[in-house]
């Protein structure tokens, strides 16, 4: 099947429904990314999301580091495998339930409820880095991957040795962080940094890595790395509690690989060649000519807007039911519980 681009929607009647000429690219991409995210927030959108706004991924965890941090085109982990075993995904309210369990981790012998060593996932507050900064204070050095990008700037902002914020000044505006000049093949922030609290960057041409360097021996450790057209620094990260050694029954330590449904996040088309995130384009019509009408000043124009939005919802629910079928639910049905009959005590007959 052919994924929907950019191209696709800008050569199809897309550009006649909302007035635009089909050469308009930048108003024909903000248009289509509206009405994208308008069909991702919408309340009529199922747990699951529609075709195409899922994936399987697959993370690798150690019970010394038990965090996954998800890369920005990814919302949320919706299902989660772990050792051929599912692990409940637990919202961070949960460690706050009164008669709970409280906030973990917690010392094996401070865990006295049952069900505290039960594994699980736990969500936490979005990361600013994919690794958190160690032996802190530490220099942030940012290396750029195109020298086209010299010039451009990033914002660091964070804590200083002494865990006080950190302000500067921006032409005659009082900005929270310090700003650096990109360079070839790098540069370095003016001071040390004891805890980051956000990064942000000018769009660029090339990747851009952001390395801590310790100021008595000069390593550096990568910490994050934002795409081209990524300004600012923010993702979701989960907490594993209960991760093993290994899956291999064995006490030596490895990596667990760690499998998993992924909700995903929408990134603004801006070029032809830029996939959507929605996949279908009838819904898409639909949808940027609801965002018209609800535009317009007259008294049919919301009632007309209503009528498109929900054109553009039973496209998608069909588009789910041409690939997935009406009759293929995912049913797990377990009479006897989801143990193994040898583990329940439980003959067979066969």
């Amino acid at each position: 099947m052919q994924r929907l681009r950019l191209y696709d929607c800008r050569n199809s009647r897309l550009p006649e429904v909302i007035g635009q000429c089909i050469e308009n690219t930048p108003a024909i991409a903000q248009m289509v990314n509206s009405a994208q995210r308008r069909l991702l927030m919408c309340k009529e959108a199922c747990d699951e999301g529609w075709w195409g706004t899922w994936a399987e991924v697959a993370f690798n965890v150690s019970c010394s580091q038990p965090y996954i941090t998800l890369p920005r085109e990814i919302a949320r982990l919706e299902v989660m495998d772990m050792c051929d075993n599912p692990v409940a995904i637990q919202n961070q309210f949960f460690e706050y339930l009164q008669f709970g369990n409280g906030r973990l981790p917690k010392l094996r012998s401070q865990c006295r409820r049952a069900g505290c060593e039960i594994t699980q996932t736990y969500s936490r507050n979005n990361a600013v880095t994919f690794t958190d900064m160690t032996y802190a204070p530490q220099y942030i050095v940012a290396y750029i991957t195109d020298d086209r990008d010299i010039g451009k700037r990033a914002l660091i902002q964070g804590l200083d040795e002494s865990e006080n914020i950190v302000y500067s000044t921006d032409v005659q505006f009082q900005v929270t962080g310090v700003y650096v000049v990109l360079n070839s093949p790098s540069v370095q922030s003016p001071n040390t940094f004891a805890q980051l609290n956000g990064i942000q960057k000018d769009v660029t041409y090339g990747p851009v890595r952001f390395y801590q360097h310790d100021p008595t021996t000069g390593e550096e450790v990568l910490l994050l790395t934002m795409e081209p057209t990524e300004q600012t620094a923010s993702y979701r990260r989960y907490y594993l509690q209960g991760v093993p050694r290994n899956c291999c029954g064995n006490n030596v330590e490895g990596n667990v690989q760690v499998t998993a449904i992924a909700k995903l996040d929408l990134i603004p088309v801006k070029a032809d060649t830029d996939y959507c995130l929605i996949q279908n384009l009838e819904a898409i019509i639909e949808e940027c000519a609801s965002i018209r009408y609800s535009e317009m000043d007259a008294p049919s124009a919301k009632a007309m807007s209503q009528e498109r939005h929900k054109l553009a919802i039973a496209f998608l629910n069909g588009e789910l039911n041409h690939f997935l079928g009406k009759d293929s639910e995912a049913v797990n049905f377990a009479p006897f519980g989801s143990a193994h009959l040898p583990r329940q005590k439980i003959g067979r007959l066969w």
